[in-house]
């Protein structure tokens, strides 16, 4: 039709029921092909990215993007950690500074913006040119940053001011490309007068011009390590190579060597190994190629981008090769053998990401899940939702693994296990028995019905949420291949909606797509909530060895300000605090709590007596978890260690049955889902600021920390909580002392609610949302910890990091409920109150 975008992929389903297109827009549609009505429309899930770049110091890696924004990856985590936004055009161009602690973006409107790498937080930003800013590199001293534009100028400018230094002029045409020498002596330049251009960089002074042969647009330069060859490729595919010192004497300058041409496309980007013996360029067929430099020869191709690569870099440890592509990856492969290893993609909306290896693995946030397809070996018409695939092959923390060369894999590979799901069909059981004026049902519960009608591959572990949450789940296998069933659960509902899904899994743990049933429960079923909140907080262990200082104030000021917050929010509703502190933390305490807000039951007579504040949920309420205390991750579960530590010995443990001791003592993910799974609350939230996880057990994955876990993610995805962890340094907590409180409880409750930071700008309409308050903390945590440590060091006090923003900065992790929210949690209301 005329308007619509050019359809670019089309194929049919092997079945011929289903009709699949890609349109220029990045969505992919699927029509039944009997109505041709569109059965599911994936959206673009990212745009063409322009610019990677790794930190020298290894910390940080880099995309920028169509879509004006830049991300950037922390390697020690593999976690995309910030978004940052500003741009009013594409993102074209990044280069960190040498010290690794800025990054200098350009984009198409010749915008230029240098980020405090650590924090987010924008540094500088200024009009640089009157074209697209099309390179950027900082000088050795990382005092001044260069740039090169469409405006046809190449631009040096103070890095700490944004105030202009020298103009490089001489080209006629759009400057494409630049690169400093490693010695910081030549500048050179290359662009679309079809040029490449050597100047001095100190002085300014033009030392050479030299002619592409053949006429061809010059798209990418780059200096060998020791400075001594300069490479340029361009349009056409050439890459030529020439000797510093013949080019600037002009010995000899106009006949460089040549590597055998790119096939198939324009060369639009170049980086050269530190060994300066391989050579990798990115090509407008959406090509990668390694070179060996010495002999001309194409060592390897790395294939599997759909369109233009227009940006290749290289790991400081020579290791990772990484490319960016016109069509939305960003791709990590092997720079030795040209394996591919991950495939890196960040969303448009929000800031949802997803990292997925070759063989299924993969990390990131739940709405991404669904936005990502599998395509399968040898089988190019099936398609899948990552999130089918959870239970066996998320991995969190995917990335950092793989950077660290610990070679991550799945037991199996995704396109070998049985993809055939079971199918389910979710109704009211024989009609609602009692239904009020226009509809809507007016009991408090109904009975469901949940009919496996499809199970090609059998049918386990069936779980029924309302709006979001989980309500009732059937463990284990419940139907047997090519069986059928049919479960019913009496549950209750709110008045307003009541979004009912189901799903299933088959044998070999592949989920089955959501059924679906809403039912408008009548206004007179309307409840004030009441509002739960439980916090446990443990300065003093049963083995002092373990003692900190500031768990306990932290559990009392979170609950204090949750609980005064809950008050402005819902009007004359009740809220119930429970504490459990010290000596009451103990696990049989903590689980106590759980069951007594499960079922409203008679506690044993053991119990501490703040237990009794508490009382049975109902669907309208929200409950809050918070534990303040030790915390670990062994292998991929986590566990929270309470007063009980169930071990007496030194803090340095030795022996796997030390160990074991304290993990019976402690309380596993496992049992916390078992323990909230009874919770029939409309929204819950944990918060565990365990960060001083990380040392508090010597084991063989003694950094593992809570934000790494598997099982707290399976958590929120399973049961539909907010889950927010503190990372795992030991030694960031104690550098607190002067905040009396733990860097992440201190964001979240004095900054956050007190100061109302966490009302973020973006949206900036006095409240905050539990998603804005959660991600306010995991960016300022890190923020406060690199102020501090920088004081301390500018007093002279002695502490254990080497630097500021070193490898045990903290940074907590979000991890989210899989489905948005229907009613997003409003966790406080600003200038209310007072």
């Amino acid at each position: 039709e005329a308007g619509e975008p050019p359809t670019e992929v089309i194929a049919f389903s092997r079945d011929a029921q289903l009709l699949a297109t890609s349109n220029g827009d990045k969505s992919l549609q699927l029509r039944d092909l009997d109505t041709g009505t569109p059965e599911r429309v994936l959206p673009s899930y990212s745009s063409g990215i322009y610019a990677t770049a790794f930190s020298p110091d290894r910390r940080w890696f880099a995309t920028g993007s169509k879509d004006r924004t830049v991300r950037i990856w922390e390697v020690a985590t593999g976690r995309k950690v910030l978004t940052l936004t500003g741009h009013t055009g594409w993102v074209t161009s990044l280069a960190f500074s040498r010290d690794g602690h800025r990054l200098a973006s350009g984009s198409l409107s010749g915008q230029l913006k240098i980020w405090n790498v650590f924090t987010g937080r924008e540094f500088k930003d200024w009009a640089a040119h009157d074209g697209s800013v099309n390179s950027l590199v900082f000088a050795a001293d990382d005092k001044q940053v260069v740039s090169a534009s469409g405006d046809a100028s190449v631009k040096t400018w103070d890095a700490e001011t944004g105030a202009p230094l020298k103009t490089f002029a001489g080209h006629t045409a759009e400057v494409n490309t630049v690169a400093l020498s490693p010695d910081a002596r030549l500048l050179v330049s290359g662009g679309a007068d079809k040029t490449v251009r050597v100047w001095d960089f100190k002085t300014g002074a033009a030392l050479r011009t030299v002619e592409q042969d053949g006429g061809g647009e010059v798209f990418a330069v780059a200096f060998g390590p020791d400075g001594r060859q300069l490479f340029a490729g361009g349009r056409g595919g050439a890459i030529r190579v020439w000797s510093t010192d013949a080019l600037v004497s002009g010995t000899d300058a106009n006949k460089p060597t040549s590597l055998a041409a790119q096939e198939g496309g324009d060369v639009r980007a170049l980086v050269v190994s530190f060994d300066g013996k391989r050579l990798a360029s990115g090509a407008s067929d959406g090509g990668v190629r390694v070179w060996d430099i010495a002999s001309g020869r194409e060592a390897f191709k790395l294939e599997g981008h759909a369109d233009s690569v227009n940006s290749v870099a290289l790991s400081p440890d020579g290791r990772w090769l990484a490319s960016g592509s016109e069509d939305g990856s960003t791709r990590l492969w092997d720079a030795s053998s040209g394996a591919l290893a991950a495939t890196l993609v960040s969303m448009t909306e929000r800031a949802d990401w997803v990292v997925v290896t070759p063989d299924g693995l993969f990390d990131g946030s739940p709405p991404a899940w669904n936005q990502i397809l599998w395509r399968f070996d040898g089988d190019t018409y099936t398609v899948a939702p990552v999130e089918i695939f959870f239970n066996e092959f998320f991995y969190p923390d995917l990335l950092s693994e793989i950077l660290a060369s610990k070679q991550p894999r799945a037991k199996r590979s995704v396109a070998a296990i049985d993809r055939r799901q079971p199918a389910l069909k979710l109704s009211v059981e024989g009609g609602s028995s009692s239904v009020a004026e226009g509809g809507a049902v007016a009991s408090r519960n109904v009975m469901l019905k949940i009919e496996v009608v499809q199970s090609p591959a059998g049918a386990r572990d069936i779980r029924l949420f309302r709006n979001g949450s989980l309500v009732r789940a059937w463990r284990g296998e419940v139907v047997g291949e090519m069986g059928r069933g049919a479960f019913e659960a009496d549950v209750p509902i709110v008045a307003g909606e009541n979004y009912f899904t189901a799903y299933a899994f088959n044998r070999n743990d592949v989920k089955s797509e959501n059924a679906a049933l809403l039912i408008n429960g009548a206004a007179s079923l309307k409840r004030t909530p009441t509002a739960h909140i439980l916090a446990v907080g443990v300065n003093k262990y049963a083995n002092p060895e373990y003692n900190l200082r500031f768990a306990v104030d932290d559990a009392r000021d979170f609950a204090g300000e949750v609980k005064r917050q809950r008050a402005i929010i819902d009007t004359g509703a009740k809220v119930e605090v429970a504490f459990l502190l010290d000596e009451e933390a103990t696990k049989a305490n903590v689980l106590t709590a759980f069951k007594r807000l499960a079922t409203g039951g008679a506690l044993p007579a053991s119990a501490p007596a703040s237990l009794a504040n508490l009382s049975k949920v109902e669907p309208e309420d929200t409950v809050f978890i918070y534990f303040a205390g030790h915390g670990t991750a062994q292998r991929s579960r986590f566990y929270l260690i309470p007063h009980d530590i169930g071990y007496t010995g030194q803090r340095n443990i030795e022996g796997e049955f030390s160990l074991k001791s304290i993990l019976d003592h402690s309380i596993s993910d496992q049992e916390l889902e078992r323990a909230v799974e009874p919770l029939n609350a409309s929204q819950l939230v944990l918060v565990i600021d365990a960060c001083n996880s990380g040392q508090a057990l010597e084991a063989e994955e003694k950094r593992r920390g809570p934000m790494n876990s598997k099982g707290l993610a399976q958590l929120a995805y399973e049961k539909g909580m907010y889950v927010l962890t503190a990372a795992q340094s030991y030694q960031a907590a104690l550098e607190a002392a002067q905040l009396g409180h733990g860097f992440l409880t201190y964001a979240l409750v004095e900054e956050g609610l007190r100061k109302g930071e966490a009302d973020l700008p973006r949206t900036r309409d006095g409240s905050v949302l539990v998603r804005e308050w959660f991600e306010y903390a995991s960016e300022r945590v890190p923020e406060m910890q690199l102020a501090t440590l920088t004081q301390k060091r500018g007093l002279g006090i002695d502490f254990s990091f080497t630097q500021p923003g070193g490898q045990d900065l903290q940074r907590p992790r979000v991890f989210y409920r899989r489905e948005l929210d229907a009613r997003p949690l409003v966790i406080a209301r600003l200038g209310a109150g007072k």
